[in-house]
C-alpha cells in the first residue's frame, strides 16, 4: 500500500497532528455536542530527497492514541504500519501487528479511522508551523 510508495518512512519523524472533532460552541453559547467531524490531520517528513513530506488525513475516526517521544529520546520512525482491517484503516507510528495496538497504547502513537487519504506535501518541509493559527 502506502509505505512502498512514500519510501517506507525509515528515518522519518510525526512533525504535526490535528484532529477536528465537530463539537462547537456558538456564540450565543448553544452547542453542538456531537463529533460529525472526525478527521485527523498528520504530517509526516522525512530525510529522503523523493517525497520527503507526506501529510495524512483520516477520516471517520474512532480511536486515536498520541504517544510522544520521551524527554531526550529520537523520535524517528523505523517504518510505520498502514494497513486495512475490519472495514478500517490503522496508522501506526513502528511496525506492528494491528491486533497489537491496543497493548500497545503506551509507547506508540496510532489511529483507527474509517478510511485515509495521502499526498505529498512539500510545501511543509522544515519546521514552520502548520496547523496552529499565526495569530496565538
Amino acid at each position: 500500500m502506502l509505505p512502498n510508495h512514500f519510501g517506507r518512512f525509515y528515518d522519518a519523524c510525526i512533525k504535526e497532528f490535528k484532529y477536528l472533532s465537530g463539537s462547537y460552541v456558538n456564540p450565543d453559547r448553544s452547542m453542538k455536542p456531537f463529533d460529525s467531524e472526525r478527521q485527523a490531520y498528520l504530517i509526516i517528513q522525512k530525510q529522503s530527497e523523493e517525497r520527503p513530506v507526506v501529510e495524512f488525513m483520516f477520516e471517520g475516526v474512532e480511536r486515536i492514541n498520541i504517544v510522544p517521544s520521551p524527554v531526550n529520546y529520537d523520535s524517528l520512525l523505523w517504518g510505520i504500519l498502514l494497513e486495512r482491517k475490519d472495514g478500517f484503516i490503522y496508522f501506526a507510528s513502528a511496525i506492528l501487528d494491528v491486533d497489537s495496538l491496543e497493548g500497545s497504547s503506551d509507547w506508540v502513537t496510532w489511529i483507527k479511522a474509517k478510511s485515509v487519504k495521502w499526498r505529498e506535501a512539500l510545501q511543509y518541509i522544515g519546521d514552520s508551523t502548520v496547523y496552529v493559527h499565526k495569530d496565538l
